[in-house]
């Protein structure tokens, strides 16, 4: 298998590590330790007590036909647990230290990007000014709120598309008045668009801020009553959850803490009705402009971005494209579209289909398939008539129709997957099926059945589900629209109500393969049912995922989670259950928790999840675990792809793995050592990308040199960590040889190591393994616990101990 296959570990540099070369080891001199499944030092794995799962001969999961009992069985069992179930410690081995082994979070696919959780169900999008603010109710419980900055650049991009509603100069001179207006409106009419715009012309462009709940039941006064709510000097939209209400005690209350913090506040209710005479001097209705002005807005922004010439002009100075829009808004079918849904948000979508129009009248409808309410038609059309079979064209095979639904739910599925992938899962899905409908299980294959593009077609008539064919190989999954994947996934959720359970069934057979890539997107796919009806996907899937004996299988409900908690509405509840694992009494479920904080739920707030690490860390059903080494690296710079749209918090995230080398209690030092021998491997980024991370520095945080000395010592030196230490050691110092600037820092590093216990087995390497390396043969002939030239010492007087 290839290294750019999903179901293959990428090479090191796709996960942005440093590979250490392969060297022959000393023993070390912590002494002789048990060996790890892995060839690593010490055991690996959570401290066992239970069972591992059962597994098929040849060390292979079970095939689903080979599972005690059948399908219709396995989804009697796809019931809510009891969460305060004890867990038991499991034997099952991590293999979470392993390069690109099936555990490690950076393997599999890239997170495809109708799934990507930055783009959230509402408000704000989510960038690197966000921060997460607790609020601690009467009750004891915590609620909490998202608040984030809008970039200037993104608030210059708004104002070129808005179209002002009408009051807006007497809406500003309102706020500028009270410090607070309640919008009221219904929602997809442009109230946030407006509100930020308000927002720009009495606080600034680098000034709107936006709040969201995370929790659905959080009330206005709850928030009035936080006193770091808003940001000094800054105007902020407050967006409330639902159908919730605001009285005139509230607005008072939060003008008064306008006013204190020279700040503005636009509040956005959910309620077209006018609200009360007491709320007068705040409210404020919103209108939406007309759909015609906000499609001309839009498009001719969205070609003035392309840099369109609509009618071959040279030079082209754009008034063609006026000339474009109009014709745009005069055709009848675009006409018949704003007066079926005339909302902008709507409206923003058919323009945005118009931009890719090439003016061909015959190509107008091809143009506005992409709208979303074409697509999910063009969904549910294709689903539900796959269920029949089609006499019209001599299909004879009772199970060609049902067979072709299944294939079409797995192609869409794993769009972007090679096709191998897609016929396992399908006739996965056919298998279930079939075990609900009648209770047979078996599946008769069929070894011609029409051909991928019959099978990816409803009517004669109609347009392809797949893309063009492609030149790649392996051949692949290519959806005509990527954004296909999730309307399949909401029709078969939403419009078949006996397709639930079996969908989770495959969704969970599939998380259970050996696959890496499959495993992964079988996990997104479960998180994004999860923005649907979170406690059903919660119960039946998720909750047994992180209770599971395997890995493997905890890492997929991490990676559900990571997806869910794009929906702000979820995330207070997410954040509060894996809390809720970290204080329980299952072993399982402290891995998950700790793998969980290594996906955006930890870096949209990295203080509380280093705390909750922290807590982990400190019990001893992890010791033998990287998960909370794994999440530690994440958090300081999460390099995975499926990440790239959230920042890390590397400042705070050095400060824990410091504060927990220097702690008394010997976990916190064992897990300390784990994070900083894995972080080492990480690249640097550019134009440092050939550096190590923790040389190059990030953009915002580079480590202090010696408590880098002081970690790395720990590493060298610890049982679990000293063989992979002494290997990424090695690829720095390889890394120096090509490149003389870091050939300076890391000799000035080395030198400052190799004291004490470091110094005996660096003197086995540098003289006898290293010899070929001249970075390690100009460390050997120094002075170790000395400083290189112009570099300061790390102590008063070198250790004499430590001189070769």
């Amino acid at each position: 298998m290839s290294a750019e296959e999903p179901g293959a570990a990428p090479p090191p540099e796709a996960a942005g590590e440093l590979e250490p070369r392969p060297v022959a080891e000393a023993p070390s001199t912590a002494g002789p330790q048990p060996a790890g499944p892995d060839g690593m030092d010490g055991p690996a794995g959570p401290s066992p007590a239970a069972s591992p799962p059962e597994q098929a001969a040849g060390g292979r999961d079970p095939a689903p036909s080979e599972r005690a009992g059948g399908y219709r069985e396995q989804m009697d069992q796809l019931r809510p647990l009891d969460e305060g179930t004890t867990g038991e410690r499991s034997h099952s081995s991590d293999t979470s230290w392993r390069d690109g082994g099936t555990e490690d979070p950076t393997t599999g696919d890239t997170l495809p990007s109708s799934l990507r959780p930055g783009q959230t169900v509402q408000g704000v999008q989510v960038n690197g000014n966000n921060a997460l603010i607790n609020i601690a109710r009467a009750d004891g419980r915590q609620v909490s709120v998202l608040r984030s900055l809008r970039t200037p650049e993104g608030v210059r991009e708004t104002a070129h598309t808005y179209v002002e509603v009408a009051d807006f100069p007497q809406t500003v001179v309102r706020l500028q008045d009270h410090h607070v207006v309640l919008l009221h409106g219904g929602a997809g009419t442009g109230r946030r668009t407006t509100a930020e715009m308000l927002l720009w012309r009495v606080a600034g462009i680098d000034k709107v801020a936006g709040i969201e709940p995370t929790h659905t039941d959080v009330t206005a006064a709850e928030l009035a009553g936080e006193e770091n709510l808003l940001l000094r000097g800054h105007g902020t939209v407050l967006e409330l959850p639902g159908r919730a209400t605001v009285g005139a005690g509230t607005l008072r209350t939060l003008e008064r803490l306008a006013r204190d913090r020279k700040a503005y506040v636009v509040i956005l209710q959910d309620s077209a009705e006018a609200p009360g005479p007491s709320l007068a001097p705040y409210a404020v209705g919103h209108v939406p402009p007309s759909p015609q002005d906000v499609l001309r807005r839009h498009l001719l922004r969205a070609l003035t971005r392309q840099g369109r010439c609509a009618a071959d002009c040279d030079p082209c100075r754009g008034a063609c494209r006026m000339a474009f829009v109009e014709r745009c808004v005069q055709q009848e079918t675009v006409v018949d579209e704003l007066a079926a849904h005339p909302r902008p948000a709507q409206t923003v979508e058919l323009a945005t289909a118009l931009a890719g129009w090439t003016g061909v009248e015959a190509e107008l409808t091809a143009a506005l398939a992409g709208l979303r309410r074409s697509r999910r038609d063009f969904a549910a059309k294709l689903l539900k008539a796959g269920k029949a079979a089609r006499s019209g064209e001599g299909e004879e095979d009772p199970q060609a129709a049902p067979r072709r639904q299944a294939f079409q739910i797995a192609y869409a599925a794993f769009d972007g997957h090679p096709l191998a992938d897609v016929f396992d899962a399908g006739e996965l899905l056919l298998a279930i099926f079939q075990a609900v409908e009648s209770g047979a299980e078996r599946v008769t294959r069929v070894v011609f059945d029409g051909g991928v593009e019959q099978m990816l077609r409803w009517g004669p008539e109609e347009g392809p589900l797949a893309a063009a064919d492609i030149v790649e190989q392996p051949r692949r999954a290519r959806l005509v629209d990527p954004r296909l994947l999730t309307d399949v996934l909401d029709v078969t959720w939403n419009d078949f109500d006996g397709a639930r359970l079996p969908l989770l069934l495959w969704l969970e057979q599939l998380v259970f393969t050996r696959r890496d890539a499959v495993r992964q997107r079988a996990a997104y796919l479960a998180g994004w049912l999860a923005t649907c009806d979170f406690d059903e996907v919660w119960s039946a899937v998720v909750r047994r995922w992180a209770g599971d004996g395997r890995g493997t299988v905890r890492q997929a409900a991490a990676w559900a989670l990571h997806i869910a908690a794009g929906d702000t509405r979820l995330l207070g509840r997410i954040r509060g259950r894996v809390r809720d694992w970290v204080r329980s009494g299952n072993a399982l479920l402290h891995d998950t928790a700790a793998r969980a904080y290594g996906t955006r739920i930890g870096l949209l707030a990295p203080e509380e999840a280093l705390r909750e690490l922290r807590t982990l860390a400190s019990r001893d059903d992890l010791n033998a675990s990287a998960s909370v080494a794994r999440s530690l690296v994440t958090l300081y710079h999460p390099a995975e792809a499926y990440l790239a749209d959230t920042p890390g918090a590397p400042e705070a995230t050095w400060r824990a793995l410091v504060d927990w080398h220097r702690d008394d209690l010997h976990r916190l030092r064992v897990h300390s050592a784990r994070g900083l021998t894995l972080l080492a491997r990480r690249r640097g980024p550019s134009p440092r990308e050939g550096w190590p991370l923790l040389l190059a520095g990030t953009p915002d945080f580079t480590p202090d040199a010696t408590e880098l000395v002081a970690l790395w010592q720990g590493a060298l030196t610890d049982g679990s960590t000293a063989y992979q230490a002494w290997n990424v050691l090695h690829a720095w110092i390889r890394l120096a040889d090509d490149d003389a600037e870091l050939a300076e820092r890391v000799v000035a590093l080395v030198s400052r190591m190799l004291v004490g216990p470091v110094a005996v087995r660096g003197r086995f390497y540098l003289r006898h393994r290293w010899t070929t390396s001249p970075t390690a043969r100009r460390l050997a002939g120094m002075r170790w616990g000395e400083p290189a030239a112009g570099d300061s010492p790390p102590h008063p007087t070198p250790d004499p101990g430590g001189h070769p």
